[in-house]
């Protein structure tokens, strides 16, 4: 058989309906990938739009957070005011139940309530860094009371013996100092004037004034940034892993496992008390030059026999204080006070008499501070007989009677008192620079503060502490050393720096702002705020909300 005479085989055409389901198959694979592709888009939207969500909602919570802390600033300052008309019942110094995860309003779940806390790093106390209220700028020595000791006669402290104790200070950099806030252009050993700071790259003239910011320390010779803002990045009073590992990670540091603060926070320039009364009046002044006012101011608010002993002690002096506490009138003093005995009687000879006593005399002493009425005696003359008074102001009872009479006279006529330091708050480098301080009774001023960890303790003790007297009544010191120390004592102070923390129950963000308030002002006034956040948390929730430790 031959194959090639075969007939050729033919392809019989499709039928119709198998090109139809073919296209369908087609249109289907089409359809499908469209779908598909829908739906990545559509899930790539949703995504994108719970993305947004997060970010909105946590947008939100930063919002709440930032007008809480901001919200804590006002709360302060209301605080603030309450304690000026009545400073025996608020307690600024350490008050969780006040300042510690404060609510404005109730959320529906713990995880969306926010707070604000009030805190102030620094204690001072060992194994605390936090406490849960403010801390006054008479805590820190104020630099342009050092001019000062510049012009202490007897040269019994320097101003570089007052601040030495200030980790890293210099002898050198005091003088730069002295020659940064003194009048004049002359230049001290190892200090610099206009003539140096002038052929700098970017020149200035020395301020020759007092300093108006604790900042412009860094425009003097020989401090350094390191010096200042020390290891503390985040000021939060805690030494972090960062700020122990030297050059590792910023900032740079020693490695040596203790906190350097920087001197920010021993020094400054700000810190002043109002010298009036809670009422804004003015305080009796027991060194003005009448002693017909003096007595008449004295009278009706603590009676004839303090009356009588306030004008005897300063016509005759304190019989039994030792000669360093007992401050005598210049001769131009008395000069200018028997200029204004005679003007009371009209030039001619005479007497006006309080007391049984002449008060046209010329008054031979005055008051180095309130302290020194404490047990005092005076060998006076009454009704022209030898008398010997005693001090309605005694030992017994001094934390009871004295804070009645700090709030009513003074021994100045100044409207505000500056650069007192508290020696409630203060560190003992700055205890050490008040003159007549010794490192035992800064020790002993230290170990007396109480723990913040004891709920309640601190604000019971803190609330008995607010006269400087208590360390004579607690047996710190002896008479004559508080006598010695008086001038520059305070428990108090009316400039107040503190940090507020808007936060969550659970986590979340936070806004942490440093803010200082001058409680000398009716009402209290924000005057410098400045945003942390950047710097990081600082403190822990768990710190914040009163819970243990989860480390």
């Amino acid at each position: 058989m031959k194959l090639n005479n075969q007939p050729s085989r033919q392809v019989a055409p499709k039928p119709a309906t198998l090109r139809f389901w073919n296209r369908r198959g087609f249109i289907l694979v089409v359809v499908t990938i469209v779908i598909v592709l829908l739906s990545l888009v559509a899930y790539t939207f949703t995504g994108t739009m719970q993305v947004e969500y997060t970010a909105s909602l946590m947008h939100g919570r930063d919002v709440e957070a930032r007008m809480m802390a901001e919200s804590a600033i006002e709360f302060v300052a209301a605080k603030i005011a309450e304690r000026n008309a009545d400073p025996t019942t608020v307690d600024l110094y350490h008050d969780p139940s006040t300042f510690r995860g404060r609510t404005l309003t109730e959320a529906e779940n713990d995880r969306a309530q926010v707070k604000f806390s009030v805190v102030t790093p620094h204690s001072g106390a060992a194994g605390e860094s936090i406490r849960f209220g403010l801390m006054t700028e008479n805590a820190k020595f104020n630099l342009n009371r050092l001019t000062e000791f510049d012009d202490d006669d007897d040269e019994s402290t320097t101003p570089f013996d007052a601040i030495s104790h200030v980790p890293g200070m210099t002898e050198d950099i005091v003088n730069s100092i002295m020659d940064w806030i003194d009048s004049d252009e002359e230049i001290r050993v190892g200090g610099a004037e206009s003539e140096f700071y002038e052929t700098l790259a970017v020149p200035y003239s020395a301020r020759n004034a007092p300093m108006e910011s604790i900042d412009e320390l860094l425009q003097i010779q020989g401090v350094t940034p390191q010096m200042f803002y020390g290891e503390d990045a985040n000021r939060n009073g805690t030494l972090d892993p960062n700020e122990n590992d030297g050059d590792a990670s910023p900032p740079s540091d020693n490695a040596d496992g203790v906190l350097d603060i920087g001197w920010r926070e021993f020094f400054t320039v700000a810190s002043r008390e109002r010298n009036t009364m809670a009422d804004g009046a003015e305080k009796i002044n027991l060194n003005q030059g009448l002693m017909t006012e003096l007595y008449d101011a004295i009278e009706p608010e603590f009676g004839e026999d303090a009356a009588q002993f306030v004008v005897a002690y300063r016509l005759y002096g304190n019989a039994n204080a030792d000669a360093a506490t007992q401050q005598s009138l210049t001769v131009a003093q008395k000069d200018a006070a028997t200029a204004v005995g005679k003007a009371l009687t009209g030039g001619v000879e005479g007497t006006v008499t309080r007391g049984g006593m002449d008060l046209t005399k010329v008054a031979g002493f005055s008051f180095r501070s309130i302290y020194d009425l404490i047990d005092a005696e005076v060998e006076a003359e009454v009704n022209g007989s030898p008398v010997t008074l005693t001090s309605p102001w005694t030992s017994d009872g001094l934390l009871e009677s004295m804070p009645q009479l700090e709030q009513t006279v003074s021994w100045v006529d100044d409207a505000f008192l500056d650069g007192r330091i508290n020696i409630n708050e203060a560190p003992r480098e700055v205890l050490m620079a008040i003159p007549g301080m010794t490192e035992a009774i800064a020790d002993m001023i230290i170990q007396a503060r109480p723990s913040l960890q004891s709920e309640g303790m601190s604000q019971s003790v803190m609330l008995n502490r607010i006269t400087p007297a208590w360390i004579l009544a607690e047996g710190v010191v002896e008479l004559e050393t508080l006598r010695v120390l008086g001038p520059w004592l305070t428990t108090s102070g009316d400039m107040y720096r503190f940090q507020t923390l808007g936060h969550f129950e659970q986590g979340g963000p936070n806004t942490r702002l440093e803010a200082v308030i001058d409680g000398s002002q009716n009402p209290p006034r924000l005057i410098f705020q400045r945003d942390l956040t950047p710097l990081g948390r600082g403190f822990q929730p768990w710190e914040l909300n009163g819970q243990q430790s989860s480390r």
